[in-house]
């Protein structure tokens, strides 16, 4: 590591600053909101929403039910659990009316988690400057009166270091590390679900039609009547 470089790295003063933050945090959120806001964090690193498997399933889905109808039909759900649950209990029930609760119900869990998740990341945003602000008093603390055979140079230089670190590290763990991870989990939790909500209309009106044929025969016959 060259010396320049070398110079900006001080784990003690970047332990100060990152178990404050992360303890801070915990405090203010709790462990479970802790644990889930670094689970969606991870979940950026890996593929969003299935869109093409979920359609794959959708589509095989809506044939089956205009094949054999809702009672009969037995088709394979969709891997994201909203659409699955559209897919299961539009078997079970036949109404489209009983998805728009599903939707509604699956959307606004979707949604509070990811706020739950990223609001996480802007307290420890918020907290981490503090944080280094803490470090550099600590630091202020090292210039105490030395005693004898004490280098007083290097003991004034270090103090101020870490000070400075301190500081330096707070800053950009908030803006290159935790407001980065909430506006991503944001945006991932829009994609998926615009892409989510855009499969389930497309299945709802491919059901839609299906009991068209019966709703035809019955104004027939009552025409005849």
């Amino acid at each position: 590591m060259p010396p320049t470089m070398s110079s900006l790295f001080d784990p003690g003063a970047l332990a100060i600053v990152v178990s404050g933050t992360v303890l801070a945090t915990v405090a203010r959120c709790g462990w479970r909101e802790f644990g889930a806001a670094l689970q969606a964090a991870s979940a950026l690193t890996r593929r969003g929403f299935r869109r093409e498997a979920n359609r794959k399933a959708l589509a095989l889905a809506a044939r089956a039910i205009q094949h054999d109808g809702h009672h009969r039909a037995d088709p394979a759900l969709p891997p994201d659990r909203m659409l699955g649950l559209m897919v299961e209990t539009y078997l079970r029930h036949g109404a489209l009316d009983a998805l728009a609760s599903v939707r509604r119900a699956e959307g606004a869990r979707h949604e509070a988690r990811r706020a739950s998740a990223a609001q996480v990341f802007v307290w420890a945003g918020e907290l981490a400057p503090v944080f280094g602000l803490v470090g550099t008093l600590y630091g202020l603390t090292q210039l105490a009166p030395l005693g004898d055979g004490v280098n007083a140079a290097t003991t004034i230089m270090t103090a101020v270091s870490t000070a400075v670190l301190t500081s330096l590290y707070g800053a950009l763990i908030a803006h290159l590390v935790c407001f980065p991870l909430a506006s991503g989990i944001e945006r991932r939790g829009v994609d998926d679900a615009r892409d989510r909500e855009a499969l389930a209309d497309w299945f709802i009106a491919q059901i839609g039609g299906e009991g068209a044929p019966a709703q035809a025969r019955r104004a027939h016959l009552r025409g005849v009547a």
